[in-house]
């Protein structure tokens, strides 16, 4: 469990900056790169709390890979229910509305921009989008951090949690999962950054 955010800290953010964010996950079928899961948690960044988790499968209307069917553990049929992506946006926008007035607008991700491959593929390219044409890189924060610490920087999110002693929680390549641990490593990497109080 990660460390909470000291009491002056928290209420200092909350004076700057809205204290929720959302992490987003996407996970893809190949080779088409079409979108098959969408996963985000809701966090509280002053406390290092998650609020809300949000998943939902998309189907492609085409075969989904079968390394892909295995590296997520979906099985047979489920894609096959699922909803178009369209309809699993309008559920994502429908779960993150009653925070809306206290989310961070852009979204934390890991690595990838999957917050603008999600508007693209939805032809959001002009005209509002709810999260913003820009996102908060947590790999690239996490890259950074090593830097100034002289350490080599691991590309994956589990082994570079195991650098601040934390444990990936949940499965790997579950969109919903990896956008928590995405949640809980940038927390941590916001208590490595906040100089320490004298």
């Amino acid at each position: 469990m990660s460390k909470s955010v000291p009491a002056n800290r928290a209420e200092r953010y909350t004076r700057i900056m809205k204290p929720y964010c959302i992490a987003l996950d996407l996970e893809f079928n190949q080779p088409s790169q079409r979108i098959i899961q969408i996963g985000a948690v809701l966090g509280h960044l002053p406390s290092g709390q998650v609020h809300s988790r949000f998943s939902c499968f998309v189907n492609p209307a085409e075969p989904l890979s079968e390394h892909i069917a295995e590296l997520c553990g979906i099985a047979p049929g489920v894609l096959d229910c699922a909803g178009s992506l369209e309809e699993a946006f309008a559920q994502l926008v429908q779960w993150r509305a009653p925070f809306a007035a206290d989310i961070q607008r852009n979204p934390l991700t890991w690595g990838g921009a999957d917050s603008d491959t999600l508007r693209q593929a939805l032809g959001h390219e002009s005209g509002p989008y709810v999260f913003g044409r820009r996102w908060n890189d947590v790999k690239t924060v996490y890259a950074a951090w090593c830097h100034a610490n002289g350490r080599e920087p691991q590309g994956g999110l589990a082994p570079s949690m195991k650098k601040f002693g934390l444990v990936f929680e949940g499965r790997k390549h579950d969109a919903m999962y990896d956008a928590l641990n995405t949640f809980r490593m940038y927390v941590r990497l916001l208590q490595e950054l906040t100089p320490a109080q004298i």
